[in-house]
């Protein structure tokens, strides 16, 4: 049986959407990187709107919570997957006990088909994890995660992208689908950073994995508290499929 090696490049970023930040200076980050999937949080309906035409990539958008409603409908926090690449099966599922659209403390888990032209692919799934001294939290909304990904099946294969809010504790990581085969960087503050918070997770069968992030610094921090990291991979595929 004939196996293809693919590599894949995955970014993630929270990009603190509310401080109204340079959209033009956030896009020109994600096109040097040349990503196959870009997952952002903390990113408004018509931020990610802007970026992806910007960069000329597909989206979509999930509303995570709206402290405004129903006024300054443009103000919903949300999250958002772009891509260069076909994008199917768009949705989101609410991970949190909190359900009120108007509190911070909802949560969910946004998740889309990403496929490229040769017909490897992988289902996506971006969050943010609940912050601060919410521990507890933090794991049953992993725990979530983990359940809708293995309800969906692993073909095509899982990522997880996202902002995950787990200094210090690794249960997390080792909850949710897929693996961290290099310890994530630093992200958080961007001007100097201490905490890696920012992680994407492949599938175990990966390899030739490598991770990025800038330095940081005050540029950084005027665009966003957390810094993006690049996640590249290789994986096989076999006759349109994964090569398990």
């Amino acid at each position: 049986m004939n196996t293809i090696s693919r590599e894949w490049a995955v970014l993630t970023w929270n990009i603190q959407g509310m401080k109204r930040t340079d959209l033009e200076r956030i896009a020109a980050v994600i096109a040097s990187e040349s990503p196959d999937v870009v997952a952002l949080q903390e990113v408004r309906r018509p931020q990610a709107q802007k970026l992806a035409d910007r960069l000329a990539m597909t989206h979509c958008w999930a509303q995570k919570h709206h402290p405004f409603r129903p006024f300054f409908p443009s103000w919903a926090e949300g999250a958002a997957v772009l891509t260069p690449h076909e994008l199917t099966s768009p949705g989101h599922t609410r991970i949190s006990d909190a359900s009120s659209k108007r509190s911070y403390r909802r949560r969910i888990v946004q998740c889309a088909t990403v496929t490229r032209a040769d017909a490897s692919g992988y289902r996506v799934y971006n969050t943010h994890l609940s912050p601060h001294d919410l521990r507890a939290e933090r794991l049953d909304e992993a725990t979530r995660i983990a359940e809708l990904a293995a309800a969906f099946g692993d073909t095509p294969p899982a990522i997880v992208a996202g902002d995950l809010n787990d200094a210090g504790e690794p249960e997390i990581i080792a909850t949710l689908p897929g693996i961290e085969v290099i310890s994530a960087p630093l992200t958080n503050p961007a001007d100097a950073p201490t905490k890696a918070l920012d992680h994407v997770l492949v599938p175990a069968a990966a390899d030739d994995v490598s991770v990025t992030a800038p330095a940081g610094g005050p540029e950084w921090a005027a665009l966003s508290d957390h810094l993006p990291v690049t996640v590249r991979f290789s994986l096989d595929w076999v006759a349109g499929g994964f090569a398990s």
